[in-house]
């Protein structure tokens, strides 16, 4: 057997069994998402964070990719996770974050409840930031309206 005929058999075990050299990567891969669940499961924090990026993982009427951000002790992480596109998650939306706060690169966003950023200053001059369900902050505005509208009338009636 010469070389060329050599260098064929070889070329064709390989365009036969390539296949075979992506299952370690497949393995390794599985073994890494399983440890950050494995590691946000024990040591569980939550925080907020805000999605600042979207991209399509199949088609457009499918799961999409989103990226967001978030802060923990004063530093900014960022993640991605994944809901479907029927859920309306949209750039600047506030959702809760779970993650490691051994490791704070292991998180993932719960798309299940859209949050609402409040900034307020107190009587010290500080800065309180809160979050409020975004379903709930509606429901209050709808009765503050609701009640002025009360009082409006009831200074009429008078």
């Amino acid at each position: 057997m010469n070389l060329t005929e050599y260098y064929i058999k070889i070329k064709e075990f390989i365009s036969e069994y390539y296949w075979i050299a992506g299952i370690p990567f497949l393995i390794w891969g599985f073994i890494l998402v399983m440890e950050e669940k494995q590691d946000i499961k024990h040591n569980r924090t939550e925080t907020y964070g805000m999605v600042y990026g979207s991209k399509s993982i199949y088609k457009q009427y499918s799961k999409r990719n989103y990226k967001y951000e978030f802060y923990y002790k004063e530093k900014k992480y960022t993640g991605t996770s994944t809901a479907y596109n029927s859920e309306n998650v949209e750039k600047g939306n506030f959702y809760k974050v779970e993650f490691s706060d051994k490791n704070p690169e292991h998180s993932r966003m719960n798309f299940d409840l859209e949050y609402v950023r409040e900034i307020k200053t107190n009587e010290n001059g500080k800065v309180d930031t809160t979050y409020v369900p975004k379903n709930q902050k509606m429901r209050n505005e709808m009765n503050n309206r609701i009640e002025k509208y009360k009082i409006e009338q009831d200074s009429i009636k008078s």
